[in-house]
């Protein structure tokens, strides 16, 4: 199998941004994939992080209404760009 190099852009609308709930559940649904993912925040200058650590997530400072960028590689890159997508529009977890 190919692997693959995915880069996606997402809004994030929950109230109170990326913090320690939405971080947590978006980490749970990235854990089943093998591809690399690394996400950074748009709106600041902020590092490249690993997107499947929510200590790192968290240093983002990702707020409602902010840009987050992912960098998606691996052999199961389109089934794991596909989970986070559903999962961001959908809240991760939370009322949007």
């Amino acid at each position: 199998m190919k692997e693959n190099k995915l880069v996606a852009d997402f809004i994030i609308n929950n109230p109170n941004g990326l913090h320690a709930r939405p971080g947590a559940f978006l980490v749970a649904a990235l854990k089943p994939f093998k591809s690399e993912v690394k996400i950074t925040n748009t709106n600041r200058d902020s590092k490249i992080v690993n997107a499947k650590s929510l200590l790192s997530l968290m240093v983002l400072g990702v707020k409602k209404g902010h840009n987050i960028r992912v960098f998606i590689q691996g052999d199961d890159a389109q089934e794991t760009l596909d989970t986070l997508q559903s999962a961001i529009l959908n809240g991760l977890g939370e009322s949007v």
